[in-house]
């Protein structure tokens, strides 16, 4: 009975590890896809403004490879904000009460269920002495 309750938490902990984590992703989703509208509409509005201003200083090839280089910088700020999310505190916890209920599970389940097994390959092993051991 012990071993089934512990199983039963073992899958209600990572159910919870799951949806707490899906929502998060949700959440990061969205404020990504948010954040990437307005950096285009305001990157093309910066882009126009600054190769216009460019343009009165150097010569076009030179304001566009200016341009291309502050937008590889701005990209990689971007990225790296992007990428930058860890795990909740929530989804650790739960992380944590999965594994110590499975690893209690397995305590009870290897100390119940080793009686049967050993019993069951006893009994193989005599059929078989009794068949083609003679």
């Amino acid at each position: 009975m012990r071993t089934v309750n512990l199983l039963k938490i073992a899958a209600e902990a990572e159910v919870l590890r799951l949806r707490s984590m899906l929502a998060r992703q949700a959440r990061r989703a969205a404020f990504g896809a948010g954040a990437l509208i307005f950096s285009l509409a305001v990157l093309a509005l910066v882009e126009i403004a600054a190769w216009q201003t460019l343009r009165l200083y150097v010569e076009a090839i030179a304001a566009t490879l200016i341009l291309l280089g502050i937008n590889l910088v701005i990209a990689a700020v971007q990225g790296a904000f992007a990428a930058r999310s860890s795990p909740s505190h929530t989804e650790g916890e739960l992380l944590r009460v999965r594994r110590d209920a499975l690893d209690g599970a397995k305590g009870a389940l290897s100390n119940t269920a080793a009686f049967p097994l050993l019993r069951q390959a006893d009994r193989r092993r005599r059929r078989a002495f009794f068949r083609f051991g003679r």
